[in-house]
């Protein structure tokens, strides 16, 4: 038995050292300005009122720049793992090894159905803190690497160069490619993407998380044929690469906005 819970311990080691961060800042606020423009009323008013007046885009990155404060520490310390999910290649989201903490799928889940099917039961704080989540884990939901292998803990441990600077495949899906694509205000990334029509709209604002997380997975999989594909031990990315995925970064970041659109609708309909 000691030998079993020594396993289980190391394995929740490894799988809450994976970076958490996706998108960046920059990300985060596309995702959050494109799903503050497809709100319905009663959502927009309700939410207002729990954040105060802020916009979504006011708190796209709460989750991430609170994680070392005692508030975030005393209340919501295992929730560190519920930014990403790690499928190993051959697995699937339901095969892959679960981490026993939560993930960004199971994550979402539990906060969401308490959104909408316990609400009265929820202190205010905890209603305001849920929605300051689901507002950045839908972000990272949608983000490629955070659908990384377990083996290389989401890219993490694929070292490349980006324009000949040493990182990690990870670190350029966080943010290095947002910022590298476009040199736009994430205002500007938020008009341009958000110029698709009404049947594209309807056809992604549907499905669960795990739905989307499985999407995530396949687009994961094509950075990871890219990268592979170079057969070097540290493969080299710039303008090729920026060419090559740009349409896909734009797809999730875009996507992203839509569905957390949809979940805050739903949630307040």
């Amino acid at each position: 038995m000691k030998r079993i819970a020594l396993l289980s311990l190391s394995m929740i080691l490894m799988l809450q050292s994976i970076s958490m961060y996706a998108w960046g800042p920059v990300g985060h606020d596309v995702v959050a300005a494109i799903a503050e423009k497809h709100l319905t009323k009663k959502a927009k008013k309700e939410i207002s009122k729990l954040l105060d007046g802020k916009s979504i885009v006011y708190y796209s990155s709460w989750m991430d720049n609170i994680q070392n404060s005692p508030y975030w520490k005393d209340g919501y310390n295992a929730t560190k793992t519920w930014h990403y999910a790690n499928v190993d290649k051959g697995h699937t989201y339901q095969t892959m090894t679960k981490n026993p903490a939560g993930d960004v799928v199971t994550g979402l889940e539990q906060i969401t159905d308490a959104m909408i099917n316990h609400y009265a039961e929820l202190t205010d704080s905890m209603k305001v803190d849920y929605i300051k989540m689901i507002i950045h884990m839908v972000g990272d939901l949608h983000c490629p690497m955070h659908a990384g292998r377990l083996s290389d803990r989401g890219g993490n441990g694929v070292k490349v160069k980006w324009f000949g600077q040493p990182t990690s495949l990870h670190s350029v899906w966080d943010s290095k490619i947002v910022e590298s694509a476009r040199k736009w205000h994430y205002s500007e990334w938020a008009e341009q993407l958000d110029r698709t029509d009404k049947n594209y709209k309807k056809s992604v604002m549907t499905g669960t998380y795990e739905e989307w997380f499985t999407e995530t997975v396949e687009d994961a999989a094509r950075i990871y044929d890219y990268v592979e594909s170079q057969n070097k031990e540290m493969p080299s990315l710039s303008y090729q690469f920026i060419y090559d995925f740009s349409p896909l970064l734009e797809e999730q970041l875009l996507v992203g906005g839509y569905r957390l659109a949809y979940v805050l609708n739903t949630i307040f309909k």
